[in-house]
C-alpha cells in the first residue's frame, strides 16, 4: 500500500485513483526542469510549424486527414488561429499598419453620423487590439455558408468550423508574408479598399483551392463555392456589425453620447 503525497489517499499501483498523482515522486532537479521545458517547447514548435506547412502546401488534404482522425502532429485549430493572429498583430502593430487603417477608416466616414462614426472607430479599435476576435466572429459565418453550399458532401457544421479555423489561421500568417504588398497599397490610396480587396482576392483563391483538395474535386464549381463561402461570411459579418451600430444609434443614443464623451 502507498499513501498519496498529494491527497493522502491509500492505494495500490503506480497512480493514485483519486487525484492521478504518481505513487513515487522524485526530488525536482535542474536537469528535470530543463528536460520538461525542452520537451514542451519542441512539441509546440513541431505542432505549429508542421500545421503551418501543411496548410500552405496541402490544406484540403491535410484537413481531411485531420477530420478522419490523423491529429497527433497538428496544433489544435483554435490554438493555431490564436498564435497566428498574435504574430500577425505584433508585426502589423510594429510597422504601424493598424494605425494607418484606423486613420483611413476615419477619413472614409467623414460626413457620416458623428455617433456612428465614433462607434465604428471604437469597434475597429477593439478588433485591432484583439485581432483573433474578428476572426472568431467571422468563422461561424464562413462555416455556415460552407456547410450550406457543400451540405451534400457529408461534413457537419462543426467539421466546417474546424476546416475554416485552420484556413483562416494560415491566411493570417500569409498576410505577414504579403505585408510589403499591403503596405504599398496602403501608401498609394487614401482609402482602405485596395488593401481590403487584395486580401479578399487572396482569401477567395486560397479557400477555393483548399476545398477542391478537401473534396478531391477539381471542378470550377467547387472552387467557386469555396471562395464564395468566405466572401459571404465576410459580407454577413460586416452586415451584422453595421446593423449593430444602427440599432445602438437609434435606441441607445444618449448612453452612447455619454460613453463616447467619457
Amino acid at each position: 500500500m502507498a499513501t498519496c503525497k498529494n491527497c493522502a489517499h491509500e492505494f495500490e499501483g503506480k497512480f493514485c485513483p483519486q487525484c492521478g498523482q504518481k505513487a513515487k515522486t522524485k526530488r525536482i532537479t535542474t536537469k528535470q526542469v530543463f528536460k520538461e521545458a525542452r520537451e514542451r517547447l519542441f512539441h509546440y514548435d513541431q505542432g505549429f510549424f508542421y500545421t503551418m506547412k501543411e496548410m500552405l502546401v496541402r490544406p484540403g488534404h491535410s484537413v481531411r486527414e485531420y477530420l478522419e482522425g490523423k491529429r497527433v502532429r497538428h496544433l489544435k485549430p483554435l490554438k493555431f488561429l490564436f498564435w497566428s493572429a498574435a504574430i500577425n498583430f505584433l508585426i502589423f502593430h510594429y510597422i504601424g499598419l493598424d494605425k494607418e487603417l484606423m486613420q483611413k477608416l476615419s477619413d472614409q466616414q467623414q460626413g457620416s453620423h458623428p455617433i456612428g462614426q465614433q462607434l465604428s472607430q471604437k469597434v475597429f479599435q477593439v478588433l485591432t487590439d484583439h485581432p483573433a476576435l474578428m476572426l472568431f466572429c467571422m468563422i461561424p459565418f464562413i462555416a455556415f455558408w460552407s456547410w450550406l453550399l457543400f451540405r451534400r458532401r457529408g461534413y457537419n457544421y462543426a467539421e466546417h468550423f474546424v476546416l475554416n479555423t485552420f484556413l483562416m489561421g494560415e491566411l493570417t500568417m500569409a498576410s505577414v508574408v504579403t505585408l510589403p504588398i499591403s503596405k504599398f497599397l496602403s501608401s498609394v490610396s487614401t482609402t482602405a479598399w485596395p488593401m481590403t480587396l487584395f486580401s479578399l482576392m487572396l482569401w477567395v483563391v486560397y479557400f477555393g483551392w483548399a476545398y477542391s483538395q478537401l473534396l478531391q474535386h477539381r471542378k470550377i464549381g467547387v472552387w467557386l463555392k469555396g471562395g464564395l463561402s468566405i466572401l459571404l461570411g465576410y459580407i454577413f459579418l460586416t452586415m451584422v456589425i453595421t446593423i449593430f451600430v444602427v440599432i445602438v444609434i437609434i435606441f441607445f443614443r444618449p448612453q452612447m453620447e455619454a460613453w463616447l464623451a467619457s
